[in-house]
């Protein structure tokens, strides 16, 4: 009975995920490399990695753990480069502000969703050690 809202959950977790993925991708488009480095690389691939993660981390605990940090990486990168976007054009209210308007951005929200999704699935979990931690046994 367990098995349908998880499976749900895999889906819907699997398709924001790529979602994210693919932003990652498509992020590359246009980014200038040459100014901040490292941050344009981390914004390019955080978002990229969450597909994988979602496909390839065994564990759930380390997936959803793995989810957090591409989660806060990716908003920490993208409103540092959305920061020196406004600072040169002159348009920056706060550090606050530029936080909360990137955390409403579609790609962000999604990779949040993919934490929150995967979170949830803990709860749902059909896997064999879950079984073996409620005390079920074949």
């Amino acid at each position: 009975m367990r098995q349908l809202p998880w499976l749900a959950l895999r889906i819907v977790t699997g398709v924001c995920a790529l979602f994210v993925s693919l932003h990652g991708v498509w992020n590359l488009y246009g980014l200038d490399f040459r100014i901040d480095t490292v941050i344009s690389t981390l914004y390019c691939l955080l978002p990229f990695l969450s597909f994988f993660v979602f496909l390839f981390a065994k564990p759930p605990r380390m997936q959803v753990l793995m989810h957090a940090m591409i989660a806060v990486g990716y908003l920490a990168a993208y409103s540092m480069l959305n920061w020196r976007t406004c600072s040169v054009f002159g348009y920056c209210v706060s550090v606050g502000a530029t936080i909360f308007l990137t955390l409403r951005t579609k790609a962000v929200l999604a990779a949040f969703a993919v934490l929150v999704l995967s979170a949830v699935g803990l709860l749902f979990d059909t896997g064999p050690a879950a079984k073996s931690k409620s005390g079920v046994t074949k």
